[in-house]
Order: structure tokens, then sequence, then C-alpha cells
């Protein structure tokens, strides 16, 4: 592996542990202003539990960071291809998508955050004691979960791999079956929002007047 590869794996790691610092903090100081009490167990507990909502944007823009140096640098283009369902592609595009769909999903579920707490519709975030700062890293929060599930059902289904499958298919036709997989990923993606649309649609019709 490229020494310049192995540097930023090496500062990656240790950066992504380092993270934890600042997530426990932030989150420690938001447990001490909304739930006091002698319940010492349960704020170790939220403690623990926000400081894990807080560390996910942490590290996945370090994750996102990493993964821009290294296409950045030279020799990537050795890293090979990626296999993948139905397919493969270089190693570039592969985490270049990773990094663009990551940069979407967070913009997204920032914009639509906000836009609820403004409207009151999370009443749970604005009854928090919460400065500007810890409110931002909330929202960030948020997002980040929301990514890690559109991350958990799309790219874990385009890293799905059948050797023998993918062995009798003709070379020239791999690069498109990346793609492919990719479309039928967003397809499970789209499929679940609407089953779970479906399924408040009609609880709100069955719990109305």
């Amino acid at each position: 592996m490229n020494y310049s590869v192995q540097l930023i794996s090496g500062v990656e790691s240790a950066s992504l542990f380092l993270a934890t610092i600042p997530a426990l903090w932030i989150s420690g100081r938001i447990i001490l202003h909304n739930y006091p009490g002698e319940y010492r167990a349960l704020q170790i507990f939220l403690w623990f539990a926000l400081g894990g909502l807080i560390l996910t944007p942490l590290m996945d823009f370090l994750r996102y960071l990493s993964s821009v140096l290294t296409l950045l640098i030279p020799s990537s283009n050795m890293f090979g291809s990626v296999s993948v369902f139905l397919g493969m592609a270089p190693y570039q595009y592969f985490s270049t998508i990773i990094l663009i769909q990551g940069i979407a999903v967070y913009g997204l579920s920032l914009y639509y955050v906000r836009k609820l707490v403004t409207q009151g519709r999370l009443p749970f975030i604005q009854g928090l004691q919460l400065s500007s700062w810890e409110f931002r890293f909330v929202l960030l929060g948020i997002a980040g979960q929301v990514n890690n599930m559109v991350s958990g059902i799309v790219v874990n289904f385009v890293s799905i791999y059948f050797p023998s499958l993918t062995a009798q298919l003709d070379l020239t036709q791999l690069f498109k079956g990346f793609w492919i997989s990719w479309l039928i990923a967003f397809i499970i993606l789209i499929l679940i929002l609407f089953c779970m649309n479906e399924l408040l649609y009609r609880r709100e019709k069955k719990l109305s007047p």
C-alpha cells in the first residue's frame, strides 16, 4: 500500500477515536442541562446514547475527508476494481458515488429536520435547553442516522457480491452492471419508503373520526 494512503488511514483511525471526546463532552453538557435528578444510571445511559448520536456526523465527516484525500492521491487508480451486485467498477467510482450520496442525504436531511423544528413538529427537540451549536450537533446527529439507514439499504445491497454470477457476465457489461446495481438499490429504498408511507396513511385513516 502507498505510504500516503497508509498515513491517511492511520490519521483517520486516530481521529475517529479522538472524535469520541467532543461527542461525549457535548452530550454530557446536554444531559446535565436537561436531565437533572437522582437517576444516575439513566443519565449515564442517555449520555452514551446521545454521544453516539453526535459522534455519527463527526465520524462521517472524517471518513468522507479521508476518502477525498485518498482519491486525490495519484496512486489511487492502482486500487483496482470493486465487485458489486451484477458488476464491478474502479475504486474511484465506488468511493465517489458513496461520497456524493452521503453529502446529498446529509443536505436533504438537515433541510427537512430544520424545517420541521421551525414548524414546531419536533417538540422533543424544542423542549431541550440547547445552545446554538449544541442544537446544530443534534440536527447533524439526526441527519447522520438517516444517512446510516440509507447507506445500510443502498450501499449494503450494492456491496452484495456473487463471484459465480459475475464470472458469467461479459466483461464489457460489468460497468453497466455496476450502475444497474445502484439503480435497483434505489428502487428498493423507494419501495421501503412507499410501504412505510402507506402504513402510516392507513393508521391515520383508522384514527381519524
